[in-house]
């Protein structure tokens, strides 16, 4: 029997339109009648073993809705990993420490579980803020092509770094590092820019927090050394 093969594409019309690229489907999480607990995990998955093609999935038209409650779940594992070890290393420092009190033993307790308990609105508070920060930035160096809402998903979506929280010690280190990596490749997927625009837009405004922070506490620390020069004498 001789060998059959399939037939030659036809030629391409000149004049004719493009063939349309194939399209990658949406992320499970924003798939309807994806099952929850699936699409939270799958798309955690793509989030941290391949980001760039992850945030080219995203969907910068739909509504917030999946993307804030992802960012919730994940945040809010990220917070409560966060301040369990927290309250942890406390009670091994009382152990070690015997001037410290149960009762600062106690409300450092309580303020660790005020803080798993309002962590979704902090959480909410945190990405629009953050994403209101970083979309300005981006309009200033020309990158801020497809609106506030992009970048308000990509903060959302960049909250899968908050898994780094359930590594002891470390943990939270690794996290806003790991953050920060997603935000950019996030800000240049989503809005079709170049990844130094983004990275200029995500690490500038740190920067300038940080000279900020530092001004403040050199003259914290100048009017203490003239408070205790002053009493010295």
């Amino acid at each position: 029997m001789a060998d059959t093969y399939p037939p030659p594409p036809p030629p391409i019309t000149p004049g004719a339109p493009p063939i349309p690229p194939v399209t990658e489907p949406p992320l499970p999480w924003e798939q309807p009648g994806y099952p929850f607990l699936e699409a939270l995990y799958e798309t955690a998955k793509l989030f941290v073993t391949v980001p760039t093609q992850a945030f080219r999935r995203m969907s910068i038209a739909a509504d917030l809705g999946r993307p804030l409650l992802y960012a919730l779940l994940l945040g809010w594992v990220g917070v409560i990993a966060g301040q369990l070890y927290s309250i942890a290393l406390r009670g091994v420092t009382a152990n070690l420490l015997p001037f410290q009190s149960a009762e600062g033993l106690a409300m450092g307790t309580g303020v660790s579980i005020a803080v798993m308990v309002l962590a979704p609105v902090f959480i909410l508070l945190g990405i629009f803020i953050w994403s209101a920060i970083v979309h300005l930035f981006l309009m200033m160096v020309g990158g801020a092509n497809s609106g506030f809402g992009a970048t308000v998903r990509v903060m959302c979506y960049a909250t899968t770094a908050q898994l780094a929280q359930i590594v002891p010690l470390c943990g939270g280190i690794v996290g806003g590092v790991w953050a920060i990596v997603l935000e950019i490749i996030g800000l240049a997927q989503a809005h079709r820019t170049t990844t130094g625009k983004a990275a200029v837009a995500v690490l500038l405004p740190i920067a300038l927090c940080c000279v900020c922070v530092a001004i403040v506490a050199a003259l914290f620390g100048a009017a203490i050394m003239a408070a205790i020069s002053q009493y010295g004498s």
